[in-house]
């Protein structure tokens, strides 16, 4: 088996589960599991995406693009990811009303953890599992984040932890198979080499 990604981003995805695992230890103590660990740093990323910065409003809107991240050093490239997730997160306007700027490292941290969203693509119906996820991310209710995954099935429990349940899955997948990244004892995760 060989590794398709770097040292580096192994080691920098490494950091961000571990920070997932104090966020999920935050939120369910003891009961916490590794796809709480998931699921909190793509909570936690949409979050940051929501209070990005722009020069006009402060806080950016979905369609206006943001011109205030010249002064922090973000690169063109950047900024088109940025609209890329916006657009993907399906934001309405204005939204993101927090007082609050999220710093560079969690801005890089958010866009790497939206990154691994590129994982669903293996799904049946990968957009409307993506779309659904962020919905469900971004603390959206329950009927319209039914309707964006299943909008042919009467709504009901069962489809929101689905929802979750196959994008952490998706992305658990991707990390073994991309970054050879797997679940380890208690929270945390590990590297594996040559299928170990």
């Amino acid at each position: 088996m060989t590794t398709s990604s770097s040292l580096e981003d192994r080691i920098t995805a490494l950091g961000w589960l571990a920070h997932g695992g104090e966020l999920a230890v935050d939120l369910k103590g003891d009961r916490a599991k590794h796809s709480d660990v998931i699921w909190q740093l793509l909570e936690e990323a949409v979050a940051v995406i929501d209070m990005t910065p722009d020069n006009e409003r402060r806080w950016l809107t979905s369609g206006h693009r943001s011109g205030g991240w010249n002064m922090i050093g973000m690169t063109r490239a950047d900024l088109q990811e940025i609209e890329r997730i916006r657009l993907l997160s399906a934001m309405k306007p204005y939204d993101g009303t927090t007082k609050t700027s999220p710093q560079r490292n969690d801005v890089d941290r958010a866009l790497g953890v939206l990154g691994w969203m590129r994982w669903c693509n293996a799904a049946r119906l990968a957009d409307r599992l993506t779309k659904a996820a962020i919905a469900l991310a971004r603390g959206g209710d329950k009927e319209g984040v039914h309707r964006l995954y299943c909008p042919t099935r009467k709504p009901n429990r069962q489809n929101i932890t689905e929802i979750r349940t196959r994008t952490v899955g998706f992305i658990l997948t991707g990390l073994k198979n991309e970054m050879q990244i797997v679940p380890a004892e208690g929270l945390t995760f590990r590297e594996v080499h040559n299928g170990a």
